[in-house]
């Protein structure tokens, strides 16, 4: 007989549901996208969308509107012509270098790795003579396996970043490169008498052979020179931790492949670091294995996450509070409570579930937890067998901890007056420096200093020299993967202005005057010997160094390790801040970027600026609402910000995100949001306990996009349970529509709403692929972002721990559209292949189709954006793509231009269109391959099996509008797995 569920878990989840606060909403209504909609509140109608209408100072009067409409069909055909010219008014053609074999048009791929963290990301960049445009990943890399993250992809826009500097500059003044040259000479003659005694170095961590190699060698020359590694999100206690657990430093690498159970504390393992891309698309596939039972996902989180979204139970409590529950989970696991837990606790529940699960349970703790629940996870790794199977451990892939020390040390330095020369080799320190070391002012009393950077920012502005640093795609190098695998970074363009990278400067200051491409080679010369040649070029090609991942190092636990008694300290009950990195501008080295400030973040939807995130219930208890300003103050530190109430966020904690308050980031990123790092303290970089908050009794009006485009009151989301089929959308009536048979290609998209992670990848891919304008925050506060592609972010239940859930909506394509039949000038019209086009050069921008579109997915760009500022730069757009004029509507073509390309190559070889051959740029970015795009009429094709899916569901499906996209539900996991008995299942070692 099936064996019964334990009567203390019936009692567990019986207590989590009585728990929860209940829904205010109707059951049609059961997902809320803010607290204003759970709470019923009235919104404020003025930024509900982009027909708000232009400000007082565009508007103009009836006689006059009537005038230009006429003007514009009378014209229609000259402006097609002003459509579809090239609005940058040169030649394509920029930075020839191509071979004899090359096609002139046919864009050229570029295997590199782009560094975040300073560990690469394997990537393609896609090049139209000479002029790189779209960046993808490539599918050899084991950090991406063919997709990107959002940093990945701005990357091409911060290429062409009109801001960058273009000169070196001494004391203000701008200087030749032939004076550059006499200081690196002063500087190598200078300090080799005194072997390097006075000259201190300061790096970002960078895992790179090359860089590594020539370390060694300025270290030969100058043993005196003293070194320094800093970067604002690195974490020192990560390696303590494992040297503490197993007696060395060793790096971590998860294979959530093979995990059954994950529980993570902190961090966001799905959806931030250098190895987020791979770790979530690790996490899909095991979703995706029919011969597995669904993975469970625990997380005991401060800051809601992308990880905390997907989990099947979510814990937001304070920093404090994740530390207990680690120390509890771990004493539970260490008394081999194997049997279902006794009690009601979720540590009792948790201990269970990973000590059941064994070897296939996978324990995480982020980078911003205490030193002892980063040991905590290693432990519980090590003691439930796992690694070897869900983890396994490698050398440290950045070894400075042999010969660099900590910011702190260096500003010690300075004051002691031991500095003679400090050499800063990127990063921006006198930016993102806690507060309280002051560091753009010990800069200025050193003697000599410089600083190699992209752009002439805030330590540029307090150094002596400034040199110009060259970008990632217009560089060679070398850089380490997450798990040690080595990618060779070769440049998509030449140099667009005349730089410098780090390796070389270390070269020059030893008397070395190569370029970074003779610097690489060299390093693999050495390493390879005669093979150089052929392996050298294969490398080149692939993007990759075969065979170069790090291996596996045995690590044991130091026996009868556990974690040291906890030090109690008096807490005076105020809030604790956590710092995390923005999901948007990072450390703020993106904050620049155009593309990045107008990404909606994924949690807030917030645009163009940052804000103190914090729960509901803690806001309340200061008297606070969404856009009120207080003071956060911790001793002589203290900043101002803006509040926002987040549901889901712990109590009596909040979160500062870092990257915004910038002051020489360029024309883009400078005076947008606070600056928290002038709060964060060097002795706790990431938790602040004991934070004084008071309010101030002003207010700013935040920019998100959370209001716009919304569908009010309707069927959204579907969530099933597993082997559930998905809920029929019955459509409203018969259609006046005529039916059409496609004999051809018949075009459709399926979204698995169970693998979103709400990344926000597919966005940003879509708009560097599709010449997608940036319009600024003063348009975005009116609703008129033009991202052709949005993700929806809903809420279910309670707003203390809510269930959240994403959906990408962009257009549906519909078969029987209702944006085409009101369409006075017939410009939105069907294809024969079931794709609804836009024909700009009719467009008239009556915005009708907007109207009558369910979706609200149609953009107008009320003025020329792609001139207007914030401008993107010319180079960046797409030559197979129109950029669009203005007073035309815009949305989604599924990658037209991409359909075109491969269906020229079909015929040139004489065969119809494959399944494959036609990826979106959405598709093609998605980390978990949650998007799938093909022929519907092909019954073999995965899009076609998608939608023959039983959680497939069209949205608004009542509606019969027909939409070529469709979705496949949420499933919703249950907290304990079941097998089809209905007993538990036994997580042994066996499967």
């Amino acid at each position: 007989m099936p064996k019964s569920r334990d009567r203390s878990y019936e009692d567990f989840l019986w207590a989590e549901e009585t728990r929860r606060e209940p829904d205010r909403l109707t059951s049609n209504q059961q997902f809320w996208r803010s607290l204003e909609d759970l709470d019923g509140s009235k919104l404020v109608d003025s930024c509900e969308d982009e027909h708000s209408g232009p400000p007082d100072s565009a508007r103009v009067n009836r006689r006059a509107l009537l005038r230009f409409i006429a003007a514009s069909t009378a014209l229609g055909g000259l402006s097609g012509c002003a459509v579809n010219r090239q609005p940058w008014g040169a030649p394509l053609l920029s930075h020839p270098r191509l071979s004899a074999q090359h096609t002139p048009g046919v864009p050229l791929e570029f295997a590199t790795s782009l560094e975040l963290e300073g560990l690469g990301r394997g990537v393609l960049v896609k090049s139209h003579d000479g002029r790189p445009v779209k960046i993808e990943g490539n599918p050899l890399h084991p950090a991406s396996l063919g997709a990107t993250d959002v940093f990945a992809q701005a990357e091409v826009l911060s290429l062409y970043d009109p801001d960058r500097s273009r000169a070196p500059m001494a004391g203000g003044l701008r200087r030749s490169w032939a004076d550059v040259g006499r200081l690196f000479t002063h500087i190598e003659e200078q300090f080799r008498a005194s072997k390097g005694r006075g000259l201190h170095i300061l790096l970002q961590p960078r895992a790179s052979p090359t860089r590594d190699r020539l370390i060694a060698h300025v270290q030969q020359v100058f043993p005196e020179a003293r070194w320094y590694v800093y970067s604002p999100l690195a974490s020192e206690t990560v390696r303590d931790a494992t040297a503490d657990v197993f007696g060395r430093p060793v790096d971590p690498v998860f294979d959530l492949t093979q995990a059954d159970v994950i529980l993570t504390f902190g961090g966001d393992l799905l959806g931030q670091g250098p190895a987020h891309v791979r770790y979530a698309a690790d996490y899909a596939q095991r979703r995706r294995n029919p011969d597995r039972p669904l993975p469970r996902l625990y997380s005991v989180e401060t800051t809601p996450s992308l990880t905390g979204a997907r989990a099947n139970r979510r814990l937001a409590v304070p920093p404090a509070q994740a530390e207990i529950i680690a120390r509890q989970v771990f004493s539970r696991v260490r008394q081999r409570e194997r049997s279902p837990p006794q009690s009601k606790t979720f540590v009792d529940f948790i201990a269970g579930e990973i000590a059941r699960a064994g070897p296939r349970s996978l324990i995480f703790a982020g980078d911003e937890q205490p030193s002892v629940v980063q040991a905590i996870a290693h432990a519980l790794n090590a003691d439930l067998g796992a690694v070897g199977r869900t983890v396994r451990y490698i050398e440290p892939l950045t070894p400075d901890a042999a010969y660099a020390q900590p910011l702190m040390s260096l500003a010690e330095a300075i004051v002691e007056g031991q500095v003679e020369a400090l050499l800063i080799l990127g990063g921006n320190p006198a930016y993102d420096a806690p507060g309280g070391l002051e560091f753009a002012e010990l800069i200025g009393r050193v003697p000599l200093s410089v600083h190699l950077g992209y752009w002439f920012d805030e330590t540029s502005k307090v150094s002596l020299w400034h040199i110009p640093a060259r970008h990632a795609l217009e560089s060679w190098g070398d850089l380490r993967a997450f798990d040690g695998t080595v990618g060779l970074c070769q440049p998509a363009t030449v140099p667009l202005f005349e730089a410098m990278t780090a390796e070389e400067v270390l070269a020059r200051i030893v008397g070395i005057n190569e370029p970074d491409f003779a610097l690489v080679q060299a390093t693999w010369r050495e390493a390879w010997n005669e093979s150089f040649g052929s392996r050298w070029l294969s490398a080149l090609e692939a993007g990759i160094v075969a065979n170069s991942a790090s291996p596996s190092v045995p690590v044991a636990a130091v026996p009868n390790w556990s974690p040291k008694q906890p030090q109690i300290a008096k807490s005076l009950g105020n809030p604790t801040v956590v710092f995390a990195p923005d999901p948007s501008v990072w450390d703020g080295r993106f904050a620049n970027n155009g593309w990045l400030q107008e990404l909606p973040k994924p949690l807030t939807k917030q645009v163009w600026g940052n804000a103190a995130l914090m729960a509901p219930a803690t806001a309340a208890a200061y008297r606070l609402r969404t856009g009120d300003i207080a003071v956060f103050s911790k001793g002589e530190l203290s900043i101002e910000a803006p509040v926002w109430l987040l549901p889901g966020h712990a109590p009596n904690a909040i979160t500062l995100p870092l990257g915004y308050g910038r002051r020489n980031a360029g024309m883009i990123g400078d005076l947008h949001g606070f600056d928290a790092y002038r709060l964060r303290s060097s002795k706790h970089p990431w938790i602040l306990k004991d934070v004084i908050v008071e309010a101030t009794g002003r207010s700013k009006e935040l920019i998100t996009t959370q209001h716009h485009h919304r569908m009010e009151g309707r069927n959204i989301v579907q969530v099933v349970a597993p082997g559930e089929a998905a809920k029929a959308t019955k459509p409203a009536g018969a259609s006046l529509y005529p039916s059409y048979i496609y004999d051809g290609n018949a075009w459709g998209m399926t979204i698995d709403l169970d693998l979103c992670l709400g990344c926000n990848a597919c966005v940003i891919a879509c708009q560097a692929e599709n010449n997608v304008p940036v319009v600024g925050p003063e348009e975005v506060s009116r609703g008129r972002e033009m991202h052709w592609l949005r993700i929806d972010r809903y809420y279910r239940g309670g707003s203390d721990e809510p269930e959240t859930f994403f959906q990408p909506v962009l257009c549906m394509h519909c078969e029987k559209a209702p944006c085409e039949i009101v369409c006075p000038v017939n410009a939105t019209v069907h294809s024969s292949e079931g794709l609804n086009q836009m024909v700009y050069s009719r467009c008239v921008g009556t915005r009708t189709c907007s109207n009558n579109c369910p979706y609200k997915v149609r953009r107008f760009n009320w003025f020329n954006y792609h001139q207007r500022a914030p401008k993107t730069p010319d180079e960046v757009h797409n030559p197979d793509v129109t950029a669009r004029w203005r007073g035309v509507i815009e949305k989604c073509t599924y990658c037209v231009q991409r359909i075109s390309a491969a269906r020229i190559a079909a015929r040139m070889d004489k065969r119809p269109i494959r399944d494959g051959d036609v990826v979106t740029a959405c598709q093609q970015a998605c980390p978990t391959r949650a998007i799938v795009f093909g022929d519907i009429n092909d019954p073999s094709s995965e899009v076609r099996r998608r939608k023959e899916d039983p959680r497939s569901y069209a949205l608004l499906g009542e509606l019969n509008t027909e939409p070529r996209t469709t979705y496949l539900a949420r499933i919703s996991d249950p907290l304990y797995a079941r097998a089809d008995n209905g007993s538990p299942i036994d997580n042994d070692d066996t499967g």
